[in-house]
């Protein structure tokens, strides 16, 4: 039976292609018929379910309660403390771009994703303005730490800063990657901290240090010193994940993220 009968059939009995086909080729997409995409249900989900809505909601009104819990109860003072997070799909959301991969049947390429950036179109995530701004407005630092490559273009950093405030958030520093090779934020982590930027990128190179209380994003190598390759093969009862929901907050993103490198179990 050749492919497309076969991709037929399935259609008629209700099956997923994309789920009988993780590792389907192009030509098993067809252009204007999203559902034929092996992305189709993770995009959906991500743009249209209300659990991702209130997954960020919940996420961001925890995190709040408990920065500010951790701030009265160690008595931090003003500017001395504050918070990571992430950009793309953290506090921005890209998933337009992800649609009209679908919609195209194309596939992530920099050389499209940087001009899309740069179009200064993403939205706020749910949650995300009100944290953010909140977390200002107690005295804390914002920091945004992107693996953006800062230096893709002579654009890309300001697109991105000028998104950022369009779409109301509030932060003291954006953090890009240098070259397209600098995918461990860890080292940036600790620049933030120390307030050392000796080799970084960023909006700001003057930023004091002070200590980082809560790190979000929608990767799990958004928080320090982690790897998706060991933190995968952790148990459930790890004491790794008792950080999460204290000072880790995860956000949930079935679109892509360095879990795609994992072998299928």
């Amino acid at each position: 039976m050749n492919l497309k009968r076969a991709i037929g059939i399935l259609a008629m009995t209700g099956i997923s292609v994309s789920h009988c086909y993780a590792n389907e080729s192009a030509n098993t997409c067809i252009i204007g018929t999203p559902k034929s995409s092996q992305s189709y249900n993770a995009v959906k989900w991500y743009r249209d379910s209300a659990e991702r809505t209130a997954l960020y909601r919940q996420t961001y009104t925890i995190g709040l309660e408990k920065v500010s819990a951790m701030v009265q109860k160690n008595k931090l003072q003003n500017n001395k403390w504050g918070v990571i997070l992430d950009i793309d799909e953290t506090v921005l959301d890209n998933s337009l771009y992800e649609k009209d991969h679908v919609d195209n049947c194309s596939n992530y390429n920099p050389k499209t994703m940087y001009p899309f950036m740069e179009k200064k179109v993403s939205i706020a995530t749910p949650g995300s303005v009100k944290f953010t701004c909140s977390v200002q407005k107690m005295g804390g630092k914002v920091v945004l730490v992107t693996n953006r490559d800062g230096t893709f273009d002579d654009k890309i950093q300001q697109a991105t800063i000028d998104n950022l405030k369009s779409e109301g958030l509030c932060f003291d520093n954006v953090v890009f990657a240098n070259g397209d090779k600098d995918h461990n934020k860890t080292p940036r982590f600790e620049a933030v901290a120390a307030g050392n930027y000796t080799g970084i990128v960023a909006q700001k190179n003057n930023l004091p240090g002070f200590k980082v209380i809560a790190y979000f994003g929608d990767n799990i190598q958004d928080f320090p010193n982690s790897k998706q390759s060991d933190i995968s093969q952790l148990s459930p009862d790890d004491k790794y994940f008792d950080k999460l929901g204290q000072e880790y907050f995860s956000i949930p993103n079935p679109t892509y993220g360095s879990w795609e490198r994992n072998d299928f179990k």
